[in-house]
């Protein structure tokens, strides 16, 4: 083996442009694999880094389209003491903004989340430092404790060793840092850098349609998701029995942990490994032809060698110790590139990835390069050691002999790689095109606002300071006072949540219309938001009929409110909404007042781009001001340079005050899409790379194949063949297997495309505009690689090529 190893490595430096090209050839799909198989084993393969984490499920309630949602607070109580298929069950809220004040300093913003005591305790985890909540301090009223990450133990604390004790203020209200959680620690919002007790949030007694949290259990041992849901199911009915306000027609489920953490991103990734896979075999497919060509140059070598004993097999494993030396080079380079990839993959990172922390080249990602780079080799050199040792020995040795030249066989599959390579290039070429023009329909969408020169942010008003609503009101009110008195602004809104905010996040309520009378179980679930009077103009949000609500009215409490024109349209199709009457569900599960419709604005795509807009109505901020309200700024010039300016108006006013979450309308559209833009990206360069190998496979066996007809092209020209006969005759064999492959691609497309129907919209994954586009594309490139060589074939000199027979 090591005699075979040191001829193999001479042979390939005798020929350093073959082997060049073969190592950068492997080394960009070992490469890509390598990188992406890199981020699918750490988000998807590899277990939740909890013990027994099989074990652990969400649970979740479902309603009318049996879309996952949140529990609440009750819902969450009731299932502790019901459940029994649960060892355990803790819950935890949404991403929630915090601020951070240490002595005298500055307000820093802050995301965090509370959970509950039990939910570290049934994840087995512990903090690095300190201890877990207690369940005395999970309770309303408990001590105010705060756990903190390790990011923000060492970058504002500077990794303190005595943090452990610590008094921190935490939206205004003193905490107690019982704990630090380990680095690498990662729960439901990688974000979050501050955990309190859930038992104190704000909405910890509201009522039960206030649905915020995510429950976690821990399955009993060798029970099955299936066991759990039909427990869940029966406790969600005598639930709808107990509480038919809440409750009526809502069900219960659970979703194994893992799956629910990695479902959202698991298609895209199996989709990016499947294209960068197809990119490997038409690497392979090249490098087959490069070394059939070689290996007809090498029929007298391995003759000779034959002449001398050497048997088959021993010659077999000659060759195929050359191919995989070869491969492992390609992947020694492919690691590099790989390492380098998996970086700017983490760098750009817009999807977030989920478990991003854990993304790193390990041992298992070695053994898959390992793996890869030997299969790779034996299977690029299984095929041309076959093709080279059949040879016929006596012909082989004759001095002139021409054992050079390819057989029937060579050249059949030569043929046969070209229409592979040809195929799966065009798997790829059309799956990026799908994706491509469903983001050009996704980016044509009208989301319902204006996104140019509008800054938004969001301002934490401390629960301490700001705990009575007038104090939040006089706030919000001054600051857009001060706002708008700036020259570099042109208006001024406040809302409760932005636009192209996460459907987990969306609050809804249970409309009621006067005069209409349904059982509560069929009454419609809607959204709703609160907002000052000019966000809509701020916003760029049309009013279609009527007018806005206004501070007056919350003064005297004359119940008005604007609904959106998705609403006007499914309650009133035919007749005018303004003037209606209409209550909703409150906090406290009990029923608004009668509320007067007043206006009707424009629907806004408030889930997403790609979601059709949802009925919502929309109360003035007076009527219960937030605490952390998002500010948004029309301005006269770039948004950019008002940053500072919106800073500064803040501090004037308080400096407690924590400003968060900074960014243009255009920002936050940009990466609503960001995943989607992301996975086009990858898709288009692993399709435009498996392009150009296609076609130098194309331009290499067309180019061999006339280096081969020298002769035979030279007597065909002496007998009377003109040079555009000759150029037909070439075109014809070359764009023969061209047209093969992209039939075979076609039908092959067909199938594959279905599976990205989640990864598209307003597109069908058989677009027929875009298989004939890339068809006529792919062919007329093909006609370019064999064209190349085809005048090369019109070049002959009949003379020269009859003096070499």
């Amino acid at each position: 083996m090591l005699k075979d190893l040191r001829y193999g490595l001479r042979s390939l430096i005798k020929h350093p442009t073959f082997t060049a090209v073969c190592i950068v050839t492997l080394a960009l799909g070992i490469g890509a694999n390598t990188a992406i198989f890199t981020v699918v084993n750490a988000v998807v393969l590899r277990p939740l880094p909890f013990q027994d984490a099989e074990q652990l499920a969400m649970i979740w309630t479902t309603r009318d389209t049996n879309q996952e949602q949140p529990l609440s607070f009750a819902d969450y109580n009731d299932l502790k003491n019901q459940a029994k298929s649960f060892s355990a069950v803790g819950a935890a809220s949404p991403l929630w903004n915090f601020t951070l004040t240490i002595g005298g300093e500055e307000a820093e913003p802050l995301q965090g989340m509370y959970l509950s005591a039990s939910l570290l305790e049934l994840l087995r985890v512990s903090p690095e430092r300190g201890r877990n909540f207690t369940a005395e301090e999970d309770r309303i009223g408990g001590t105010p404790v705060a756990i903190i990450s390790h990011s923000l133990w060492q970058r504002r604390f500077g990794g303190d060793e005595n943090i452990v004790g610590k008094s921190i203020a935490l939206s205004g209200v003193n905490s107690t840092v019982i704990g630090v959680m380990p680095a690498d620690f990662q729960l439901l919002e990688p974000a979050a850098e501050v955990w309190v007790p859930l038992a104190q949030n704000q909405l910890a007694a509201s009522a039960r349609q206030v649905r915020l949290l995510s429950a976690v259990g821990r399955l009993n041992d060798d029970l099955k998701p299936a066991a759990a849901n039909s427990e869940l199911s029966a406790i969600a009915s005598q639930w709808a029995g107990q509480y038919p306000e809440s409750n009526s027609g809502v069900g219960m489920r659970v979703v194994p942990l893992h799956q629910q953490i990695v479902g959202r991103v698991r298609p895209a990734l199996w989709l990016l490994l499947g294209a960068v896979g197809l990119v490997l075999l038409i690497a392979c497919a090249n490098i087959v032809n490069l070394m059939l060509v070689r290996s007809a140059s090498r029929q007298r070598e391995i003759a000779v060698r034959a002449a001398l004993g050497a048997g088959r097999v021993r010659l077999l494993r000659q060759l195929l110790t050359e191919s995989i030396t070869l491969s492992l080079l390609g992947g020694g380079a492919g690691v590099l590139l790989g390492s380098w990839g998996v970086q700017a993959l983490l760098a750009l990172n817009p999807i977030p990835l989920p478990r991003y922390n854990q993304i790193r080249l390990d041992l298992t990602v070695l053994a898959f390069t390992l793996a890869a780079s030997v299969i790779t080799g034996i299977v690029f050199g299984l095929a041309p050691a076959w093709q080279t040792l059949k040879f016929d020995l006596h012909t082989a040795l004759k001095e002139g002999g021409r054992a050079a030249i390819a057989d029937a066989s060579q050249r059949r599959l030569s043929s046969m790689l070209v229409i592979a390579e040809t195929a799966m290039a065009m798997v790829l070429l059309i799956g990026a095109g799908l994706l491509l023009k469903s983001f050009a329909h996704l980016l044509d969408v009208k989301p319902g606002f204006v996104t140019e020169n509008v800054l938004t942010m969001q301002v934490g008003l401390p629960n301490t300071s700001y705990s009575e609503p007038q104090k939040r009101a006089a706030f919000l009110k001054q600051l857009e006072t001060n706002l708008a008195a700036a020259p570099e602004v042109a208006s001024v809104g406040a809302v409760t949540r932005l636009p192209l905010m996460s459907a987990l996040n969306n609050i809804t309520t249970f409309l009621t219309i006067e005069g209409r009378e349904v059982p509560a179980a069929e009454r419609p679930e809607i959204d709703f938001r609160r907002a000052t009077t000019g966000y809509f103009q701020t916003m760029g949000i049309p009013l279609l009929n009527g007018r806005l609500v206004t501070e007056q009215d919350v003064a005297n409490n004359t119940g008005a409110v604007v609904i959106n024109e998705a609403l006007a349209k499914r309650f009133w199709p035919n007749e005018d909404p303004i003037g209606k009457r209409i209550s909703t569900a409150t906090s406290n599960g009990q029923q608004t007042q009668w509320q007067t419709i007043v206006g009707v604005v424009g629907s806004v795509r408030h889930l997403g781009l790609d979601v059709a807009p949802r009925p919502e109505i929309y109360y003035h901020t007076n009527t219960n001001p937030p605490f952390g309200p998002v500010v948004v700024i029309r301005t006269t010039g770039d948004p950019q340079r008002v940053i500072s300016i919106a800073r500064a108006k803040v501090r004037e006013l308080d400096r407690s005050v924590a400003i968060s979450n900074v960014n243009t309308m255009e920002q936050l559209v940009a990466q609503s899409v960001a995943q989607r833009r992301f996975g086009m990206f990858l898709v288009g360069i692993f399709a435009a790379l498996a392009l150009v190998l296609a076609v130098v496979g194309i331009y290499g066996v067309v180019s061999y194949s006339v280096a081969q007809r020298t002769n035979e092209i030279g007597v065909r020209m002496a007998l009377g063949a003109s040079t555009t006969d000759v150029l037909k005759m070439v075109l014809r064999n070359g764009m023969t297997l061209a047209l093969i492959g992209v039939g075979v691609g076609l039908a092959g497309a067909f199938a594959v495309t279905r599976l990205m129907v989640a990864m598209l919209f307003d597109v069908k994954p058989t677009d027929l505009a875009t298989f004939a586009t890339v068809s006529v594309g792919l062919i007329l490139v093909a006609l370019l690689a064999c064209y190349v060589p085809a005048r090369r074939a019109m070049k002959v000199d009949p003379l020269v090529a009859l003096r070499y027979e």
